[in-house]
This record gives C-alpha cells, structure tokens and sequence, in this order.
C-alpha cells in the first residue's frame, strides 16, 4: 500500500529521466511512495524526488524540544535539501524532523539512540504516518469510507492519500518571524504529517476518491456551506499525471486546476498566494504547473461557497479504466468550524451536502 525510500540517483536539480521513470511507476502502480529530498542545504536533489507523483520530504530541525516555535530549517552544508522544482513546482512536499531521532540501530545493539538524522530520517517518518492513515481510511474515520474486510481491500487511492496527508498537514507559519522564518513553502513543503488532525477534522471533511471522471475541457463543483465565525475552508486538489519530458519548461502533462469561489463571486485559484503565506489571497490564475493544488481561506464569510475542479487540458488519458481520454482526481475539503456541523440540518455523516452539480 505504500513505500519508502531514502536512496537514489546523484542529486541534480532538474527533471530527469530517472525522475519521469519514478513518475511512470507510481502512475502505473497507484502506491503511495515517500521519497527522500536529500541533503545538500540547497535544490540538488535526487531526481526521484523532482517526479509529480511521489511524496518527496524534507527536513527540518527541532532541537530536541516539543515546541515548534523553535524549529527551524538551518541552513547549511548538512542541512536538508529545497525546492522549488525547476519548472517552478512546490517541492518538497512533505517535511519531518530532521536531526537527532530515535531509532533502532544495527548489529548487536538493541537500544534505540539519537543517531538517525537527515531527510534518510524524515522520509521513512512520513511513510509511517501514510501507513497509520491507511489504518484509519480502512477503520471508517472518514465517514463513507473504508470497510472492507482488510485495510488492503479498503484502502483510499492513493492521490486520495496523499491529498489528506497534504491537505491536515502542521504549516509552520514563516512570516511571524522567529525560528521558524526560514522555513518558507520550500522547505517545508505544505508541513509535517499531523495525524491529530486527520482524526479531529474528519467529521467535518468531504472527500472525492477519484470517483469522478473528467473528459477535456470538464469540470466538477460542488456546493459547501459556510456558517458565520467559521474559521477556515480548506480544499485540496491531488491528481496523478502521466510521466513528464526531461528537459521540457513545464513537467505535467495534463492540467486539472482548483477554483474555490465565495458567496459574493471572489474567486481563489489554487496556491496563489500560498508560497508568501499559509492562506490564500484571492485572484489570480488557474496554476498551470503543479499536480497539487491547495485553497486555504481564513475567516469565509457565510454562505454557499463553491468548490471546483476544471479539466483546462487533459491530452492523455490518465484514467485507463475506461478507454477516452479522461482523467480522475482526489479532491478534499474540510471547514474548521466554529461549533455545530457540517451544515444546517446535516449529520456529521450525510453525504448530500456533496449535491451533484456536474457541468
């Protein structure tokens, strides 16, 4: 169900073809895979962790401390390898901690010691939380969802995954200053797997397991409803793309893009704005270049917001179940509430708030 590795090719910063490759079996296999970024303290990494469909981690340094107002990334010859990608893509995707873990060692000795560190460390940390989230998917945290008679016949795909991991991950706040200023969007990526998260805000999210099929051109919305003083909306967009071209200006191949809209017509595209801060700034343009796309809104007003996934260019078919030229993808959404439900009238369990709009 998922896999994880801290090896791989000589550290480059450009789309190779080990990296389309990497792409090419997570795109045929649907396994969830953590990737290590590297270590160089700059954009040299290993070409497997530039692929769209990997989980790539990075690392960052908490100081033997549990509180995360002191972490940081730290720059430096030893510290973890960054991002962006070449083409411009959010890279890592993920980070965990870096330094000074505790893990078992090997030969005779049978204690665990502090001796584990860099993204070698971070990356298999990650896989671990994916594993513990597959547990709960197969579980029914997520109402709707799992149940089947083992975690191997329940389990969420696996841009469904990775989306949730992404979409409740712990974001540093860099702009507040302090010791966490240097942990911009690349270097930490969307932040560190927060599985608290994942069980607390479960009742209070909505998923789309690639259960929706786009042909060129489609789009798929659906409706969320907002009560006054909520706190946040959250929407996620993941889709897995075929293998891209080493050396081309932009490594996707087809283009899904995330459109969250307000009751009184402001429009947010996904991540802009979320490279300069933790919420999105209204505006922009359709995101061209990244397979993963967030929309985070502090304070929405109440209402009917509207959530959307339009299928701008698909030219290669992404979902072979089928034989058109379509794609799928893995959409969440969640509000931080204030207090109460989902929406009025609604059970934390009802599904009809996902009404069908599909245009």
């Amino acid at each position: 169900m998922f896999q994880t590795s801290s090896v791989g090719n000589f550290q480059v910063t450009g789309y190779t073809s080990i990296s389309a490759e990497t792409d090419d079996i997570i795109f045929l296999h649907q396994m969830v895979c953590t990737q290590s970024q590297s270590n160089t303290g700059n954009q040299n990494s290993r070409p497997q962790a530039w692929a769209k469909n990997i989980v790539s981690v990075g690392g960052i340094r908490h100081w033997e401390t549990v509180d995360r107002s002191d972490d940081s990334w730290a720059g430096g010859a030893s510290a973890a390898s960054i991002g962006p990608a070449a083409d411009g893509r959010i890279k890592p995707d993920l980070s965990f901690f870096y330094h000074l873990i505790f893990s078992a060692t090997n030969g005779s000795d049978t204690s665990y010691t502090t001796n584990f560190g860099g993204t070698s460390s971070a990356t298999p940390q990650t896989a671990g939380h994916f594993g513990l989230l597959h547990q709960m998917w197969h579980e029914g945290v997520w109402a709707g969802h799992g149940g089947g008679a083992t975690v191997f016949d329940s389990r969420p795909h696996m841009a469904t995954a990775k989306a949730l991991m992404i979409h409740n991950a712990h974001r540093y706040d860099w702009t507040q200053g302090g010791a966490n200023a240097d942990l911009d969007r690349f270097k930490q990526g969307w932040g560190t797997a927060a599985l608290r998260s994942l069980y607390d805000t479960a009742a209070d999210t909505r998923i789309v397991d690639e259960s929706v099929v786009l042909a060129p051109l489609g789009s798929h919305s659906r409706p969320v409803a907002i009560w006054l003083g909520d706190e946040q909306l959250r929407a996620t967009l993941v889709y897995v793309d075929p293998m891209g071209v080493p050396g081309a200006g932009v490594h996707r191949i087809n283009d899904l893009s995330l459109r969250v809209t307000s009751p009184s017509a402001v429009v947010y595209w996904g991540n802009n704005g979320l490279t300069a801060g933790n919420f999105s700034t209204p505006g922009g343009v359709s995101n061209e270049i990244d397979t993963v796309e967030n929309v985070f809104v502090e304070t929405p007003g109440a209402g009917t917001w509207t959530v959307e996934v339009l299928a701008d260019e698909v030219v290669e078919d992404s979902h072979l179940e089928t034989p058109a030229v379509d794609a799928d993808f893995a959409l969440v959404v969640s509000v931080v509430r204030s207090g109460g439900i989902f929406a009025d009238g609604l059970e934390s369990g009802d599904t009809s708030l996902w009404s069908s709009t599909v245009q």
